[in-house]
Order: structure tokens, then C-alpha cells, then sequence
């Protein structure tokens, strides 16, 4: 290989390095002991509602409170819980936030807690990543981007009976 060849791709590889989103693994996001593991959403019509879904795994020795959600993409976020009691879905607002255990971690997964976009502003189309600032307990922040896509990240099966927005 050339030296002006190897000077090139060296430069490329390192502009394009450079260039990536604070990213652990793709799709992952650290913010302190947190890691926020692939977040995602499906598909959804401008003026409809949308959802998040994400698993925070919590390495740190202390529980940490996930309080909000914002986006410029929707009207308003809110926290939600699915459950299924007698064979009747319901869903409650999460006012207080969902608190991640200390060394633990808590999934929004369809059919359990999910960020609820209400308000679309424009549709979500498959392929399109939209972001989410996640708010937790004294201020800490950080900004991510739901994957749009049809079925949860590694083509793991939705619960049966789970909600659809």
C-alpha cells in the first residue's frame, strides 16, 4: 500500500470516528452509571400518538429516579405502566417517575412502562430516528434517539396481548 494511500485512509477513518454520537454500542447511551439500551419506537401517524421503549440498566450503588421525557416531536411525554389484570389492559400514568434500583435496571417494553409521544407532530416513518431527552433525578439529562421500526430491537417477539397506541 502506498504511504499516500495509508495517510488518506488514516485521515478518513479518523474524520469519521470523530463524527459518531456518544454511543457505547449501537443503539446504547451512557450517562454516568445509567446505560440506556436501544431505544426504539414503531411507526405512527403525524397527530396520533407515538411510544418509547428503552431498557435502563442502573450500575451505580444508589437508585436513580427516571422523573420526564421531553421532544420536540410530540405536543407533550408522558410516563406510562401497561398491565393486565383479569384479562383487562389498562394504563396509568407514572407521575412520580420509575425508579431504577441500585445495580438493577427496569425495561419500557410493550405490555410495561413506555413513553407515551402524544400529539405527533410529524409521522414516524420506519428507518427514522427521533429523539428523546430522558430527565432523572438532580438534573442529570441526556438525549437520545428512538429507533423507528416495526418489531423491538433482535427481533425479540412482542407480549401477547400487549397495547397498541
Amino acid at each position: 500500500m502506498s504511504r499516500l494511500f495509508a495517510i488518506a485512509l488514516t485521515a478518513i477513518l479518523a474524520a469519521s470516528t470523530a463524527a459518531l454520537p456518544t454511543q457505547t454500542v449501537a443503539g446504547d447511551y451512557k450517562l454516568g452509571a445509567l446505560t440506556i439500551r436501544q431505544p426504539w419506537s414503531r411507526p405512527a401517524q403525524a397527530g396520533m400518538n407515538g411510544v418509547g421503549f428503552f431498557t435502563v440498566v442502573n450500575a451505580g450503588k444508589t437508585p436513580v429516579t427516571l422523573k420526564s421525557a421531553e421532544t420536540s416531536a410530540a405536543g407533550k411525554v408522558e410516563i406510562h405502566q401497561s398491565s393486565t389484570a383479569n384479562g383487562v389492559m389498562s394504563m396509568r400514568r407514572q407521575d412520580n417517575g420509575v425508579v431504577i434500583p441500585a445495580g438493577g435496571q427496569v425495561a419500557f417494553a410493550p405490555g410495561g412502562y413506555h413513553l407515551m409521544l402524544l400529539s405527533l407532530k410529524t409521522a414516524q416513518a420506519q428507518g427514522q430516528k427521533v429523539p428523546v431527552t430522558l430527565l432523572f433525578d438532580n438534573g442529570r439529562k441526556v438525549q437520545v434517539e428512538l429507533a423507528v421500526q416495526l418489531v423491538p430491537p433482535n427481533g425479540q417477539a412482542a407480549p401477547a396481548g400487549e397495547h397498541h397506541h
